[in-house]
């Protein structure tokens, strides 16, 4: 069947660990996808804004973004999807949750709709690496004041905890919110009906698609999910042996050789 719909993760997989990408080879791949009627899904934790200037030079009619771990869908910058949190999620995280054990000494941001959020006090490395990833980062007294809508909270650890504190959390949780290992020590909770996951089946149903028709590429736990739900998955060859398991293929390459566009110009483009 054919192939209609290709995800893509970022870190790691289309893009270099430097967070470059090849932005002529893109183009090329991107103008010869839309001739084929395929859309290209750049499925990230990252807020759109931070993608949005991200990809600014490439954006097309057939290039979709997936922020936020799915909190977010924009398609030609029109936002076609929101998991926002609600309000007593919201309220009910930063008064009750956030004090929990589980939480009480982590680093938190929320991540709003207009910026992101942290509180003060928090180590100056930590602060200063956020900002490499976080838009319109705001110190704050309480996360209690913040006045935004918030698409999603992440929870900083270390690497090697990120897989219990993902377990812990979804028990805490029980279906409320629902955790992912974003990757590189941070968890992101969201609301239970948003994921990489869940945004690609929404727009396959939106598309009129079946797995049958989805191409997907990832590195990471939180694209296990999607690697085994496309037909045509491919986990990248510098992806842990684990998560190489979950696809149907591991590309040739890695990201830091452009193993993503190497295998859909291989494998769709006859290149």
């Amino acid at each position: 069947m054919a192939i209609n719909l290709i995800a893509t993760d970022l870190n790691g997989t289309l893009l270099h660990q430097d967070q470059r990408f090849d932005k002529e080879r893109f183009k090329r791949v991107l103008a010869q996808l839309r001739a084929i009627n395929v859309s290209l899904v750049l499925s990230s934790g990252n807020q759109y804004a931070h993608l949005r200037q991200l990809f600014k030079d490439v954006m097309a009619d057939n290039l979709i973004v997936v922020a936020e771990n799915g909190a977010s869908i924009y398609a030609q910058d029109r936002l076609i999807f929101d998991g926002s949190l609600s309000a007593d999620q919201q309220r009910k995280f930063v008064t009750v949750d956030r004090h929990q054990p589980l939480f009480k000494d982590a680093y938190v941001i929320l991540v709003g709709s207009h910026g992101s959020y942290t509180e003060l006090g928090a180590p100056d490395k930590l602060v200063a690496m956020a900002r490499q990833f976080y838009d319109h980062l705001h110190l704050v007294a309480d996360l209690a004041t913040v006045d935004d809508t918030v698409k999603k909270i992440s929870i900083s650890t270390s690497p090697d905890q990120a897989a219990d504190l993902v377990a812990r959390a979804n028990d805490y949780f029980d279906g409320e919110l629902r955790a992912h290992d974003s990757g590189y020590g941070v968890v992101d909770l969201v609301d239970q009906r948003v994921g990489k996951l869940p945004a690609i089946q929404f727009l396959a149903t939106k598309l009129g698609l079946t797995a049958a028709n989805v191409m997907a590429f990832g590195d990471g736990a939180n694209d296990v999910p999607l690697l085994r739900y496309a037909a045509h998955s491919y986990a990248m060859c510098n992806a842990p042996a684990d998560i190489q398991a979950a696809a149907k293929h591991v590309t040739a390459l890695d990201n830091e050789h452009d193993g993503v566009l190497a295998t859909i110009e291989q494998e769709l483009l006859n290149n």
